[in-house]
């Protein structure tokens, strides 16, 4: 079922994605506002209403939502931690928010993204993903690439899921490397990109990156995520694929993704798990 969106807030980090959120929704006749994490997001182009906040000031970015008349909010791209120092004064509303959930951080990743989403409805704004910000980012069930496997790879596909999703109650990460249907890697906090990145410096060759929802994730926050860069990092690692959950995986460009894969010689695979 779609979800009907009041004016969007587009809480923006690293990556693409939140412009291609903002451009699907201005497409549709969506109203929409990009509040960019200064410290994580690209420049955002003049025709997209927009305004830059530091990660410190959370008091302002919920004035800043407000006065722009924002009900729905979503995160959309990256949010690790920013490269080199930072400087972080914050505001009342941030300093009393660390004060108060301080050791709740110590709990994991999605611990921490159900705090953040917790906080601004706290503040009176609905999360929602960026699958019901953008309908079509939502991986396709099926091939996104030219290359594809035997038939009788779907239940390999299938368990290299499972293991994804199995991995994903550690809190460490979503996504593993199977080859042979052993894990030969687990993402860590890091990120997808850090994982494959050391498997491309061990010098092995085949497998497949699977990448799924953790169990009893919150899918407002941080699904699971594919991009062109993802194809990239996959084959410098020597993989022969990607399989992800169709419906519940993001893709970011899936027309620059398929491009990739098919250039590099990669399958993009979209599986329907039922829950695995």
């Amino acid at each position: 079922m779609t979800l009907v969106l009041q004016k969007l807030g587009i809480i923006a980090g690293g990556g693409g994605l939140p412009l291609q959120i903002a451009n699907a929704c201005i497409a549709r006749g969506q109203p929409c506002f990009v509040l960019a994490v200064e410290e994580l997001a690209s420049q955002v182009p003049p025709h997209v209403p927009s305004m830059r906040n530091p990660l410190s000031k959370l008091g302002r970015a919920f004035a800043t939502l407000r006065r722009n008349a924002c009900r729905d909010v979503v995160f959309a791209g990256q949010f690790e931690r920013p490269v080199g120092p930072i400087r972080f004064r914050p505001d009342l509303a941030a300093l009393w928010f660390f004060v108060r959930r301080l050791g709740s951080f110590r709990r994991g990743d999605d611990s921490t993204h159900r705090i953040v989403a917790g906080e601004f409805e706290r503040a009176g704004f609905r999360v929602v993903s960026p699958l019901d910000a953008d309908p079509d980012l939502a991986a396709p069930r099926g091939y996104l690439s030219r290359k594809q496997q035997d038939s009788a790879a779907s239940e390999d596909m299938l368990q290299a899921l499972r293991q994804a999703q199995s991995h994903g109650r550690s809190d460490e990460g979503q996504a593993v490397v199977v080859r042979g249907g052993i894990v030969i890697a687990r993402e860590g906090r890091g990120g997808t990109d850090a994982m494959l990145a050391k498997l491309a410096r061990a010098a092995n060759r085949g497998g497949v990156l699977a990448k799924a929802m953790k169990p009893g994730q919150t899918r407002q926050i941080d699904p699971p995520a594919i991009g062109e860069s993802t194809v990239a990092a996959a084959a410098a690692a020597g993989l022969d694929g990607i399989v992800v959950e169709a419906g519940a995986t993001v893709v970011v460009d899936k027309d620059a993704v398929a491009a990739a894969a098919d250039r590099l010689g990669l399958f993009v695979y979209g599986l329907e798990t039922a829950g695995a």
